[in-house]
């Protein structure tokens, strides 16, 4: 499947991300924060809690390619949502639509209670819990994307100067969240599938999760000199007002 269309590039700014939550039909209660340290014990106090779920946006460097690539020719199956009851996934189909499938991995995985009845992610979840196939929910992501004018409602309100839509971006936004089996994901719509990370050993804050914390560090390891400052986090968690 290739991708049907391209898109401005979201910012990676947590007032965009909780207005366009918010509107999918995220729980005022919860809101994205960013995050400035994955280690500092003072910076990581700012974080209300619990987190429970994180988008990194990091740079698409050779090496994250050539990494990238080594890992998904080990798996031997597609991907046929088999796991969609314990963790939602979605295959990018949409070109520099990251930040939305990333944005879809939270939200689709938070627990029921922080989703706003009848709402546009509610009525998404009820279509995901009929258990349709990988390519079915490409296709409804399609129609959201087209149904919220992400371009012409999102596209242009960073405090950067937007790319266009058909230009290259060299950056890309995945979600760390748990599953409903208690481990930890990553999910990256350029992937073959939702990746495993292990069992949380943190019940609840899963930004003080090693297995979180070492993933992240391991592509902030493995960027080149250039790239090793190009890294944003952002965490949703309660909301602050």
């Amino acid at each position: 499947m290739t991708d049907s269309k391209s898109v401005i590039p979201l910012e990676s700014n947590p007032a965009i991300f909780s207005e366009l939550a918010h509107k999918l039909g995220l729980s005022p209660v919860a809101e994205f924060h960013d995050v400035y340290s994955l280690t500092d014990p003072d910076l990581l106090a700012f974080l209300p809690a619990p987190v429970y779920g994180v988008i990194l946006l990091f740079p698409l460097t050779s090496n994250y390619e050539s990494y990238r690539k080594t890992e998904d020719s080990k798996l031997l199956e597609e991907y046929k949502n088999q796991d969609i009851d314990t963790i939602k996934w979605y295959k990018q189909t949409i070109g520099n639509g990251c930040g939305l499938y990333a944005l879809l991995h939270i939200l689709s995985n938070l627990p029921r209670d922080l989703v706003i009845n009848n709402s546009i992610l509610s009525s998404l979840l009820n279509k995901l819990d009929e258990r349709i196939s990988v390519e079915e929910t490409a296709k409804i992501v399609e129609d959201l994307e087209a149904s919220i004018k992400l371009d012409e409602n999102y596209g242009e309100k960073g405090q950067t100067a937007a790319p266009s839509a058909d230009e290259s971006v060299y950056f890309h936004f995945i979600t760390y969240i748990k599953g409903k089996d208690n481990h930890l994901y990553e999910l990256d719509g350029r992937r073959k599938g939702p990746i495993d990370l292990g069992e949380s050993v943190k019940e609840s804050n899963i930004i003080n999760d090693p297995h979180v914390r070492e993933k992240i560090q391991f592509y902030i390891d493995n960027a080149d000199e250039a790239n090793k400052h190009n890294f944003a986090i952002m965490a949703i968690a309660p909301s602050m007002g």
